[in-house]
């Protein structure tokens, strides 16, 4: 179904992903403080949302889930896939177009990425205030990861890999507008998706030591994971 809310945050979606670094660069903040205010912000997210979410659909499945773990097992091996296709990239990183290679691979399962989480977010039954915080966070992940591939290897970004992602949004719009909202398909996917999540946030949006602007970082997850937290008890998210 076609709502106000699910139009807005497709737009936003596509927005970030055509112009992530412009939005970056362009600003008075600096890229640290972006960065970290990202990263803050989608580790909280994994937190107090993802985890949640993950455990609430378990919960869900009950005699239907005989070993009462797998959607649990799904998360795993969603980080197992994208961490092993990111290595294995990695690997051959250093050999002749390696780097070109390397950068279209992270693009595509960034893709695929894209698309599953922008699916799981229009297609949720979330609206207003709660779907203008959810959509913040994935928001602001959306920026961390399209800088991070930015970086890999820019003119390849600018030319082809942001359309790769704005397409893959475009995609996961669609389908969470005219798919189904619920049903262990679903679940599954945001158990797949969860796991994914975890290994982009920790490994591309966690900025690293020289790039880390603490106090942002720290204030970003704390004011993000108390709000949502208050909110979700006073409004029964």
């Amino acid at each position: 179904m076609i709502t106000i809310d699910s139009i807005i945050i497709g737009i936003g979606f596509l927005l970030i992903q055509l112009f992530a670094s412009q939005i970056i660069s362009k600003t008075k903040l600096s890229t640290s403080r972006w960065l970290s205010l990202c990263g803050g912000v989608a580790i909280a997210y994994v937190f107090v949302y993802i985890l949640p979410t993950l455990h609430d659909e378990q919960n869900k499945l009950g005699g239907e889930a005989p070993l009462g773990s797998e959607l649990y097992v799904l998360g795993l091996l969603g980080l197992l896939v994208y961490f092993t296709i990111y290595k294995l990239a990695d690997y051959r990183k250093d050999e002749e177009h390696g780097a070109t290679r390397f950068y279209f691979v992270e693009a595509g399962f960034f893709a695929a990425y894209t698309f599953m989480v922008t699916y799981i977010v229009v297609s949720s039954d979330v609206k207003t205030v709660e779907a203008l915080f959810y959509g913040t966070a994935i928001g602001l992940h959306f920026i961390g990861i399209s800088y991070n591939l930015s970086l890999e290897n820019k003119p390849l970004h600018l030319r082809y890999g942001r359309f790769i992602l704005a397409a893959a949004t475009i995609g996961g719009c669609a389908a969470g507008v005219f798919g189904p909202s619920t049903g262990l398909y679903v679940d599954s996917m945001i158990a797949f998706t969860s796991g994914a999540m975890i290994f982009n946030v920790i490994s591309k949006e966690m900025p690293s030591e020289k790039h880390t602007h603490l106090y942002i970082f720290l204030g970003a997850a704390v004011v993000y994971a108390a709000t949502i937290t208050i909110l979700s008890s006073i409004l029964s998210w």
